[in-house]
């Protein structure tokens, strides 16, 4: 059984093949520094100082780095994953406060909690996926509810019911 873990400190993917892993995580990496460079690149174009007759070369230098930034930000973003069949195996309280106030005798989320919550969905190949979600998020989820999970890597968008 595979198990991916998202969390604000924690990110545990084990849903790729460990070389799908790397070739993956390079690519990001390669994003990653294209964006520092460009970054630095604008930076240094923007101090240099203007010579007479070259200013405005310089201005379209920034203007392309600029819009290079833009496509690489967009591209490290990542897309939307919609996992079809999905079901909510567990919903565990992981905030400071005093979970058992927040949870109904049937173990659901009240709806109206604060806290966090790590939910465990169940997809379809018996990956086990674990977002950590507010207390509005998870409220609207019960244990064995099964339907379709939209996220985007470790952040939840939405669950829609069967």
């Amino acid at each position: 059984m595979k198990i991916k873990i998202f969390n604000r400190e924690i990110c545990v993917c084990a849903l790729q093949s460990s070389a799908e892993m790397r070739e993956n995580m390079m690519n990001r990496k390669g994003i990653s520094g294209l964006l520092v460079m460009d970054i630095a690149t604008m930076a240094v174009l923007y101090l240099m100082p203007d010579s007479w007759g070259d200013w405005q070369v310089k201005k379209l230098l920034i203007i392309f780095m600029a819009v290079a930034a833009v496509v690489l930000v967009v591209l490290l973003s990542g897309k939307k994953e919609k996992e079809t069949h999905v079901q909510v195996t567990s919903i565990d309280p992981v905030s400071q406060m005093n979970p058992v106030q927040y949870l109904t005798k049937g173990g659901s989320v009240c709806a109206g909690s604060d806290g966090r919550y790590h939910v465990t969905f169940l997809l379809k190949d018996d990956t086990r996926l674990i977002l950590s979600l507010s207390g509005k998020q998870a409220g609207t989820l019960e244990t064995g509810m099964s339907g379709t999970l939209v996220h985007n890597g470790s952040v939840f968008i939405s669950f829609t019911p069967k």
